[in-house]
């Protein structure tokens, strides 16, 4: 039981990563609007927390990168929503990096 609570456990970083990225993606591209990233990662905890109870439709609920993640340990494992959030999360900041690069930090 140990290692599904963990493999559980570990099929939510994908959906971490994306929030990660878009912090990244806002420090490098709207440096002043990378608090907000705070703000995206509370929306995302009230979808999950509250969307069900007030019964959202599926295209709000699709908002939230944990929306799209297998229900382990109970289903069944499901690699592309996985495989596809890593790819957003490594997109996002990729983007962000290149906006830091852009920026001029020398003081």
């Amino acid at each position: 039981m140990t290692a599904a609570v963990l493999g559980a456990c570990l099929a939510q970083l994908p959906a971490v990563w994306v929030l990660g990225g878009v912090a990244v993606l806002l420090a490098g591209a709207v440096p002043k609007a990378a608090p907000a990233a705070w703000g995206v990662v509370g929306v995302c905890l009230a979808i999950g927390w509250i969307g069900p109870v007030l019964e959202l439709p599926g295209a709000v609920m699709d908002l939230s990168p944990f929306g799209h993640l297998p229900k382990l340990p109970g289903s069944a494992m499901s690699w592309p929503p996985l495989v596809l959030l890593t790819v957003v999360a490594a997109a996002l900041v990729t983007a962000g990096l290149a906006g830091l690069r852009r920026r001029d930090m020398t003081g």
